[in-house]
């Protein structure tokens, strides 16, 4: 599933590539996504103008003067940017685009149908947006924040980083890899780390997220870029879906499931 970085990824590429604000036309190809798309947001989107382009947490928000679209991209999605000139052949995936009056477009195609879209007055009114937690790369999100949530609680630190109510947009890839860079093992339980220990998964954090998206994101399976190239972090992870610790060579990446997911790290540097 796409996380933070990828999605800031295709939320840059958007507002550096949409040169016209005024749309055209918001056609449904097939309807059938997490959410059925509500058909009414045709009526929203036709002949409206496009005011802003930003990220919360893993949703795309795209600013209208009467409202807001909000896009998320599921575990497959993919949105592609379409000037002019390129050809448009639509293929079963591709569900629904957005046509502007200059003629380029922006496609949503989605093999496994776990995306959505959504059109509301604000941002506080939907219900996949309202409860996000604090965004970890804003100044809001500091070792002291996290550690007061950390201490009241007896759950995994890898479950804590990823609860979506604390903190927007991590997913399992950037929890393993910011885990691994503060020493920390992944099924620590929150209660038992020191104020040191949050401070440096704070960094660690901040540091992991910022490297990714300076590399466009990662491509593991199914994210693309919105021209289609992948997003290259993927040849700088240290322990996701690694055999042998980037430290010691001698050291063998382990793995342990957590919550069902996967957690990669080395026993040997990852001791806190």
């Amino acid at each position: 599933m796409p996380e933070l970085p990828e999605v800031e990824t295709v939320c840059r590429a958007l507002k550096k590539n949409i040169k016209s604000r005024e749309i055209s036309t918001f056609e449904i190809f097939n309807k059938n996504l997490r959410w059925k798309i509500n058909s009414k947001i045709k009526n929203f989107l036709n002949n409206n103008i496009l005011t802003d382009i930003s990220r919360k947490g893993k949703y795309l928000i795209f600013y209208f003067p009467d409202g807001i679209l909000i896009l998320h991209l599921g575990m497959t999605g993919v949105l592609k940017f379409l000037t002019r000139k390129d050809s448009l052949k639509i293929n079963n995936h591709d569900h629904y685009q957005i046509i502007f009056k200059d003629g380029s477009r922006i496609l949503y195609n989605d093999v496994r149908k776990f995306g959505s879209i959504h059109w509301e007055n604000t941002l506080k009114d939907n219900f996949l947006i309202k409860n996000l937690g604090v965004e970890p790369l804003s100044e809001s999100f500091t070792p002291d924040y996290l550690f007061k949530i950390g201490k009241k609680r007896k759950l995994s630190i890898k479950n804590l980083i990823m609860d979506q109510k604390i903190i927007a947009g991590i997913g399992n890839i950037y929890a393993c890899e910011s885990l691994f860079l503060s020493h920390i093992y992944p099924n620590k339980k929150s209660n038992r780390l020191t104020k040191e220990n949050y401070t440096n998964l704070v960094d660690s954090i901040k540091k992991v997220l910022n490297d990714a998206i300076k590399s466009g994101g990662t491509s593991i399976k199914d994210f693309r870029k919105i021209d289609g190239s992948l997003g290259y972090f993927s040849q700088k992870l240290s322990v996701y879906g690694k055999d042998i610790c980037p430290c010691k060579k001698k050291n063998k990446i382990k793995t342990i499931k957590i919550n069902g997911r996967t957690s990669f790290f080395c026993r040997n540097c990852q001791k806190y």
